[in-house]
């Protein structure tokens, strides 16, 4: 094979490798917009802690005991936080509908609410039923 002809074949299996690592990535990025960010569960979290400290520690019996009220203590806090932090994001949302259904016409309302029942209804359907609930 000649210099030239293992050059063009090194220029064409670059192409290939880059075609299919950017059409990778572009499918990758794809499904990752369309997948639900769900918060992982405070009692899988309080789980994944208490068998990361066991396994890593070397907890005694007395210290695992200690330790698991703390646990579920932080664990409260977080879910704690995290309904706070839902109802703060709603009631801003709600605020900002509220501006700007006074500035919008009658068509324009009917419209725009109709925008908003297909918004908590996908929220609903990616997120569950207690999202968005107001």
């Amino acid at each position: 094979m000649t210099s030239i002809g293992k050059w063009k074949l090194g220029a064409y299996v670059l192409a290939i490798f880059v075609a299919g690592g950017g059409s990778g990535a572009f499918i990758g990025w794809q499904a990752c917009r369309r997948l639900p960010i769900t918060p992982v569960p405070t009692a899988e979290i309080a789980t994944r802690l208490r068998a990361r400290f066991q396994s890593q520690l070397a907890l005694t019996p007395e210290q695992a005991q200690k330790i698991g009220p703390m646990i579920d203590q932080a664990m409260r806090q977080v879910e704690a936080i995290r309904e706070e932090t839902a109802g703060k994001i709603f009631a801003n949302v709600s605020n900002l509908h509220e501006q700007v259904l006074a500035v919008l016409t009658p068509e324009q309302k009917v419209k725009f609410e109709e925008l908003e029942r297909e918004r908590r209804a996908y929220l609903r359907q990616k997120f569950g039923p207690a999202t968005n609930s107001q």
